[in-house]
């Protein structure tokens, strides 16, 4: 009788408070690192003609011109992403030296509420949850969002890597958000709200795009029953494959992927097989070495068939199968891009796999428990749709069960982010790259100096991101520092 007290005392506000917190509280490392972080490589190759801009002239038309400049230059000769490029141009320090610590908070906070968005639309708007179990789901999703992200350079601290992915990833989330709200009720702000978000994801992402692509065509194909609005969704749509063909047609992918970059049509055929495989081939690899995220994957299951129990949502969760196929394909599309191209790549595509997989993961399981419910009702099986029972018998013991399994192989915490970025920091070796850097930095900041001759910087990065310049001035990082500050020659002390 107390551990029934204890239970029903326990609900789900409680739990969610709990969840949030914590996830606030795993943050708390991440956040903390970005006082170290520092701009390099491409953060400075794509921004020094704005900066030059800004300090000719403290005019942000000038800026926005070089800006401008700047995607045509890198559109003819390395990359189409032309909306992502211009914001490349605008990284922080062009305007304010040692102003590159608000990356971090900000790529973590647009990628926290673009998914926040998106879950709430998913599980209290559409699936009709309550707030507190939309705040449990979220605060899981989000914590193995960051905690076992493939890169967190990609995810945090490269400017470039996290413009060029988790931005669009972001105008995605709440494009999908915009398009399901004006097909419910319409509303020109929904309308405004999604054209915005496919222009920035048409000229940033093929693999955000893939996702809009996708499902925009699902949502416009099955939305018979309102024929105008969905009619009006073709506007997004076009918009966003506008930008994606305007990225492809790039003079620079020819020169970045090689002369048989472009269209073929055999190679799609293969591409679409080869990536609905390698997707099964990944999720067996994480099965493996991102077991705990798939722990938590199973207390969304669980918690998840208590939430729709108490739904007053009249949602009838037509066609299942089909949507987990088309949720796998959704996953499956991220590959593609890697596939096609067939070029080495960073980790970013891998981040875009792992953050699509997730939310794939979570509202297919979602819909699948919803079906099963509306199942379950319609034959009386009691004991499977009575909350109480289940948050008894099931619920209770399965997060016991999580905790137990947890304690035995710590090692899983072990791989999280926070472990890496704390050792980081109480290793010393944070200090010691802050310390290093700002030599550098005096040498590279006083205009008086026009050969910089800098130090050379530990390479233990932990989850930063830092392309150290080299003992070749000709070397990219070399040129693309020399360009920024203005110098006649940069180059590392080997001695």
């Amino acid at each position: 009788m107390r551990v029934k007290r204890i239970i029903q005392k326990m609900d789900n506000k409680k739990i969610a408070v709990a969840a949030a917190t914590l996830f606030v509280l795993s943050m708390l490392p991440i956040w903390y690192l970005a006082r170290y972080a520092r701009p390099s490589g491409d953060d400075y190759g794509y921004s020094y003609l704005t900066h030059a801009a800004w300090l000719d002239t403290h005019s942000l038309t000038a800026v926005f011109r070089a800006g401008v400049q700047t995607v045509k230059h890198y559109y003819n000769t390395w990359n189409g992403d032309w909306f992502t490029t211009f914001l490349f141009s605008l990284m922080p320090e062009v305007f304010v030296p040692w102003s590159f610590w608000i990356v971090p908070l900000v790529m973590t906070g647009v990628l926290i509420a673009a998914t926040s968005r998106f879950l709430y639309e998913v599980c209290v708007k559409i699936f009709g949850m309550e707030r507190a179990d939309f705040v449990i789901f979220d605060s899981i999703v989000l914590f193995a969002s960051f905690q076992y992200i493939p890169s967190t350079a990609i995810g945090m601290y490269w400017y470039v890597g996290a413009v060029h992915y988790i931005i669009p990833h972001a105008a995605a989330l709440l494009a999908l958000v915009a398009a399901w709200r004006f097909f419910k009720e319409g509303g020109i702000k929904w309308m405004i709200l999604a054209c915005l978000c496919c222009f920035m994801v048409g000229g940033g992402s093929y693999f955000s795009s893939l996702i809009i692509l996708m499902l925009y065509t699902v949502l416009i194909v099955f939305a018979e029953r309102r024929q105008k609005r969905t009619v009006w969704l073709l506007l997004p749509l076009m918009i966003c494959m506008v930008g994606f063909i305007i990225q492809c047609k790039s003079p620079g992918n020819v020169v970045r992927g090689g002369s048989r970059f472009g269209f073929h049509a055999d190679a799609v055929v293969t591409t679409i097989l080869q990536s609905l495989w390698q997707g099964v081939v990944l999720i067996g690899v994480w099965i493996k070495e991102k077991t705990f995220v798939f722990l938590l994957l199973f207390l969304i299951v669980v918690f998840g068939w208590e939430a729709l129990l108490r739904s007053k949502s009249s949602f009838r969760y037509p066609l299942p199968i089909l949507f987990v196929v088309i949720m796998y394909g959704c996953y499956s599309s991220q590959l593609a891009p890697e596939i096609y191209s067939a070029v080495d790549v960073s980790l970013g595509p891998k981040t875009m796999q792992y953050l699509t997989f997730l939310l794939a993961a979570a509202v297919s399981v979602f819909y699948v428990e919803g079906w099963l419910i509306h199942k379950l009702r319609d034959r009386g099986a009691k004991f499977w749709i009575k909350p109480e029972k289940w948050r008894m018998w099931i619920l209770f013991p399965a997060i016991l069960l999580c905790l137990i399994v947890t304690a035995l192989n710590l090692h899983w915490i072990g791989a999280s982010v926070d472990r890496r970025a704390c050792e980081y920091v109480i290793s010393g070796q944070a200090e010691d790259f802050k310390e290093q850097i700002a030599s550098q930095m005096e040498i590279l900041l006083d205009d008086s100096v026009r050969e910089a001759c800098l130090v050379p910087i530990n390479d233990e990065q932990g989850p930063l991101m830092h392309m150290p310049v080299t003992a070749d001035e000709n070397a990219f990082t070399n040129w693309a520092v020399k360009c920024f500050y203005r110098k006649d020659k940069v180059v590392m002390i080997t001695e």
